[in-house]
């Protein structure tokens, strides 16, 4: 009887694994939230006149075709650009020696694309006048997209666009040094900050006091220069004194210095993202500055550079060594 017992007992063994008689104990590996959030930043786009006839001849009227090679854009968790013109169907030309308004429709697709806030400061965002420039901060609320350095009202334009991701706090400020001065925000009306506000450092004082870490953009510089001028490192260093971490600038159109100045970062022109200035290679070249920001401030930094196809596409992305950036 015992021996078909033991038999009985070795078949039941083999259909039906031990471990059933046994509370299986099951080790869980622990997940750590990220101790970092992962940035990048892209210069002036604008995809109007030259840009928006090619994609109309040349891509079929589908402007997210000229992104069709940035879908690394979506592997970080902030995605930023300067939006150089408005996105509207509204507004009068003044008339500018060049004067932009993109589709309205494009703000989907900077949105489907990966980018997340942009700069609204610059000196081309007021070419169709202040309905134009409404909008368009309409059209990015209502897709979604976030924006900086302007704003419905002067409270609205200098308070700073706070994005929370891993844990971390980063706020955003714009500021154009190019003007247009008519553009400037008041109490009651729509516009840009001024790098020469009379409360630049107050501003941004109180911004910084508001996240843990204070993202400053310019619209600066002389056009077509590849080293910064010393107005630009004179607003960077004082923005830095007032409380930025990073100083990221365009208006240049051509990818410029870097610098590493106390506790922080300054990138002085990305150069162009999107643009039609098909006259020269240093115009048709821009840099996708990768940045990892960690809780203790410390960074990794990359200089990613690409060039514009004829198309005005960026394709050719060379992927820049990461450089870790320790205070």
């Amino acid at each position: 009887m015992k021996k078909y017992f033991y038999i009985f007992f070795i078949f039941l063994a083999i259909l039906f694994p031990l471990s059933f008689l046994v509370e299986e104990k099951v080790i869980i590996p622990e997940i750590k939230a990220p101790d970092s959030v992962k940035m990048i930043f892209a210069g002036d786009i604008m995809l109007d006149r030259g840009v928006k006839n090619s994609v109309v001849k040349n891509l079929g009227g589908d402007y997210a075709k000229l992104f069709e090679n940035l879908g690394m854009l979506k592997n970080f968790d902030i995605v930023f650009a300067n939006l150089e013109g408005p996105a509207s169907d509204k507004g009068r030309d003044k008339r500018n020696l060049y004067s932009f308004r993109m589709d309205p429709q494009v703000i989907d697709v900077l949105k489907d694309a990966g980018i997340n806030i942009v700069s609204v400061v610059n000196n081309h965002i007021g070419d169709w006048g202040i309905d134009a420039y409404i909008d368009s901060l309409k059209r990015l609320k209502e897709t979604g997209i976030l924006y900086t350095g302007g704003g419905n009202n002067k409270e609205e334009a200098k308070m700073p666009t706070i994005i929370e991701k891993h844990g971390m706090k980063i706020g955003f400020l714009g500021f154009s040094d190019v003007g247009p001065n008519d553009m400037k925000a008041d109490e009651d009306k729509a516009g840009i900050l001024l790098a020469n506000n009379s409360r630049f450092d107050e501003i941004i004082k109180n911004a910084s006091k508001q996240v843990d870490y204070l993202i400053v953009s310019f619209h600066w510089g002389d056009e077509y220069k590849t080293r910064h001028n010393q107005r630009q490192k004179y607003l960077a260093h004082k923005a830095i004194d007032a409380g930025a971490k990073i100083v990221i600038g365009h208006h240049p159109h051509v990818i410029q210095d870097t610098e590493v100045y106390k506790n922080s970062y300054i990138a002085y022109s990305l150069g162009n993202f999107i643009f039609d200035q098909s006259w020269s290679e240093p115009t048709m070249q821009g840099m996708l500055l990768e940045m990892k920001l960690y809780k203790d401030g410390n960074m990794n930094v990359g200089k990613n550079t690409f060039k514009l196809n004829n198309f005005f596409q960026p394709a050719d992305i060379t992927v820049g060594e990461e450089e870790k950036i320790k205070f």
